[in-house]
């Protein structure tokens, strides 16, 4: 055990949760040079573990001599019993400037300077991060004048395969989505750029991406428009949307996309805020900011909707007490998948909040905290528009963390087993100018966790801010990467991050 006095085993499906450390394992763990070791499943693992049984792993070195440690069936290995091993960062921009409106119809070839990019960081042990590239995604971002903070509103704009091989990414001003492969530097090499989401129906404005395995679904919010249907370039005082879909791609081994023929389903995901799968791939979650329901799709094993004898699709309406159902995330048990959503409550100031829902066998949401979204509700964030919200699992304990994107500042709660949520600190962290938690940050947008280290997209002022996540579920402010080359970006550039 000389070599692994120190790791963790994680599962790829809950690559936060940790299996096994050294320090507590109850198992031998054999080295063998070479050999088949056969196939490994999560619950096996576990079961192994349980019962003091051995199991084999493979050692071997890479050229430069580092260590790497094989698990059948993709199990990952983390030398570090923190969790705090070396990854990287993605951040996807809008090249949104409120000052110019590009055409939906222009592309990145005639505005070179307008263009989407995808800007790539490594990320040390300690957490800091270091440029490394900058990548055209082949699309261009959200057109809208006057759209806020956030031109997307919205959560997983770009994310990253769990198994760390692929980066996917909306372009939601071409309609479209790209891929990029992941090197073992971390740069990225493009798979399938610019995309088409628009499928048969025409639907504008890819948000937000959810994968599982293989199979990539984006959810398109809609487009505004007059009452002849013209396409308008200033945001309407209803902020109503038309034109929304959802629809499914297969991924590639080289990570290329394909559409799925018969996954287009229309008139799902009006205002929407995110897509999210449960974790067997048999459902779909959508937030819809305009309807206030979350939307549940039933998929069959090809990955398409189900339908009913009468042809209707497999779909489910569930009516969110707090308005404007936003952000989501998923927390695996082993009871059932967990969703948390995120709440904006039509930006009543400090009502923001976030409930929970247990997802059931038949894809069913059943409350288990939900939010009222009024004053002295103890899930309320204490601040306004509470739009993102990233879960974690630590050794220590379950937590969430929502943005409340115009006071610049996250709340965080304490996650229960069986999904019951506890707000810990209304002011968990601020996005504060120059790291002074006291100044009103504004602008925090999309989240991303490798833990022990959370970080922020400032999209105000072109910053990614960084947390530690302490034992007790609170954050401490680390640093800011600030954005300086101002001939590359354009203000209030970034709308989401990725990474591990």
């Amino acid at each position: 055990m000389s070599l692994l006095n120190k790791f963790q085993l994680f599962s790829p499906n809950k690559p936060n949760r940790v299996l096994a450390t050294s320090a507590s394992l109850a198992v031998l763990l054999t080295v063998s040079a070479c050999g088949d070791q056969g196939a490994i499943t999560l619950e096996g693992l576990e079961a192994d573990l349980e019962a003091g049984e051995q199991i084999d792993i493979t050692l071997s070195t890479n050229e430069d001599g580092s260590l790497v440690i094989d698990l059948p069936d993709g199990l990952l290995v983390d030398d570090d019993v923190d969790g705090n091993g070396a990854g990287a960062m993605y951040a996807l921009t809008n090249q949104h400037d409120p000052s110019q409106q590009i055409s939906a119809a222009d592309t990145a070839s005639s505005e070179p300077d307008r263009r989407n990019q995808i800007v790539a960081y490594t990320r040390s042990e300690s957490g800091e991060l270091e440029q490394i590239g900058v990548y055209d995604t082949g699309g261009v971002g959200e057109n809208i004048r006057a759209s806020g903070a956030n031109p997307l509103a919205s959560q997983d704009p770009l994310i990253v395969s769990k198994d760390r091989r692929f980066l996917f990414a909306v372009n939601a001003g071409s309609e479209s989505i790209s891929s990029f492969r992941i090197n073992d530097d971390y740069s990225l090499t493009p798979a399938s750029l610019d995309v088409s989401t628009s499928g048969k129906s025409s639907a504008q404005n890819p948000v937000s991406l959810t994968l599982f395995e293989d199979i990539l679904y984006v959810v398109n919010t809609g487009n505004f428009v007059d009452d002849n249907g013209e396409e308008l370039d200033t945001l309407p005082e209803d902020r109503n949307r038309v034109n929304a879909s959802i629809i499914g791609f297969r991924v590639g081994d080289d990570g290329s996309l394909t559409e799925i023929a018969g996954s287009e389903l229309t008139d799902v995901g009006n205002n929407a805020g995110s897509i999210e799968f449960s974790s067997n791939g048999d459902h779909l979650y959508i937030t819809e900011r305009r309807t206030n329901n979350i939307v549940s799709v039933t998929l069959d094993d090809n990955g398409l909707p189900k339908t009913y004898d009468n042809g209707a699709v497999r779909s489910t309406d569930i009516a969110s007490i707090t308005a404007q159902p936003f952000g989501t995330d998923l927390y695996p048990t082993d009871n059932g998948d967990i969703l948390l959503v995120s709440e904006g409550n039509n930006g009543a100031p400090g009502l923001s909040a976030l409930s929970s829902y247990r997802i059931e066998a038949n894809g069913a949401l059943t409350g288990i905290s939900l939010s009222s979204g009024v004053e002295g509700d103890p899930l309320t964030t204490g601040f306004t528009f509470g739009c993102w919200v990233e879960f974690v699992e630590t050794p220590t304990g379950d937590y969430a963390y929502v943005s409340n994107t115009p006071d610049g500042t996250i709340t965080s709660f304490s996650v229960g087993d069986q999904g019951g949520l506890t707000r810990l600190e209304s002011l968990a962290g601020s996005a504060g100018i120059d790291g002074d938690d006291t100044q009103n940050g504004g602008g925090v947008l999309d989240a991303e966790i490798a833990y022990p280290f959370l970080y922020q997209v400032v999209n105000n002022d072109s910053r990614i801010a960084q947390f530690r996540i302490n034992e007790d579920g609170s954050l401490k402010r680390q640093l800011d990467l600030e954005v300086v080359d101002t001939e590359l970006f354009q203000p209030r550039m970034f709308v989401g991050i990725a990474g591990f």
